[in-house]
Parts: structure tokens; C-alpha cells; sequence
């Protein structure tokens, strides 16, 4: 049992896992398209998780998935590395799951913005829910690489 990264004063069975927490529940993740993939200005595309996964973060906390009894996303940081031509971004936590985040981008300016949108993803946690589904609107079409950073909070039952 990992007792660092456990908010105890949530209840006599359950820990909080967070930005405080040994282990965050923090997952990255990497977008990529090309120019042929961009349709009428618009473009969809699935990422590559490029740290720990949810399943690995609570396993290193000892938790599983079917642990989780409640699940959000407390904000996501989005960083466009190559993606001149972006304007919108909206992400959804795997295939038709819940939007995690939405954003718009300035022609000229920030890098990244951060959605800070408490969301609600427990069922999609719990049902395995690993990537992220990316639709971007883009001013010209063009080739392009987005990151992004998922901050969990979850709660877990079994301490």
C-alpha cells in the first residue's frame, strides 16, 4: 500500500490521487497528421500516450481500474509543437467518449493554453479508456504535431 500519495481524510476506504499525489495521474500525449489527412480545413487524430498510462500511474499507486469509483479531469495543457495553422482543438477521452477539453488558439501568439474545465470521466476510465480522440480546425491545411497533458484526480476504493 502506498500511503504518500493517499488523501485520507476522503473516507475510511478511499484515496485521492492527484497532482499531489507520489505518483500523479498525469498522461501524456502526442497527436500527429499530415497534410493529406486535413479535410476541408479540418482534421481528426488519435494519440500516442508518451508517459505512463492510467493503468501503469495506478498500478505504481497499487490501484487498478476497477478500483476507481470516481474519475475527472481537472484540467489539459495543449500545446501546439508544429501546428502553425491551428485555431480549435477539441479532445474527447478515447473513441466517442467525453470531451476532456476545448480550446482556441490565437493566429499569432501562445503555444499552449491550458483548458482548466473540471470534467467528469469515470465511466470512461473504468471502461479502459486509454487515448485521446483529437479534432482540430486548422486555418490552412498543413502537416502538424499537438501535444497534450492530462491531469487526473481519481478516486480509488481498497485502502
Amino acid at each position: 500500500m502506498v500511503w504518500t500519495s493517499c488523501d485520507l481524510a476522503s473516507g475510511d476506504s478511499t484515496a485521492i490521487l492527484n497532482a499531489n499525489s507520489t505518483f500523479p495521474p498525469t498522461v501524456r500525449h502526442r497527436f500527429e497528421y499530415a497534410e493529406e489527412d486535413v479535410v476541408e480545413g479540418d482534421v481528426a487524430v488519435e494519440s500516442e500516450v508518451q508517459s505512463d498510462d492510467l493503468d501503469a500511474i495506478l498500478s505504481r499507486n497499487g490501484f487498478s481500474r476497477r478500483d476507481v469509483i470516481n474519475a475527472r479531469v481537472d484540467s489539459v495543457r495543449i500545446e501546439r509543437v508544429s501546428a502553425p495553422s491551428l485555431r480549435n482543438v477539441e479532445l474527447f477521452l478515447g473513441r466517442d467518449g467525453p470531451r476532456v477539453a476545448s480550446v482556441q488558439f490565437p493566429s499569432e501568439g501562445r503555444s499552449t493554453i491550458v483548458d482548466d474545465t473540471r470534467r467528469t470521466v469515470v465511466r470512461a476510465v473504468q471502461d479502459g479508456a486509454e487515448g485521446l480522440d483529437g479534432r482540430f480546425e486548422l486555418e490552412t491545411p498543413g502537416a502538424g504535431v499537438v501535444r497534450a497533458r492530462v491531469y487526473y484526480r481519481l478516486e480509488v476504493e481498497g485502502v
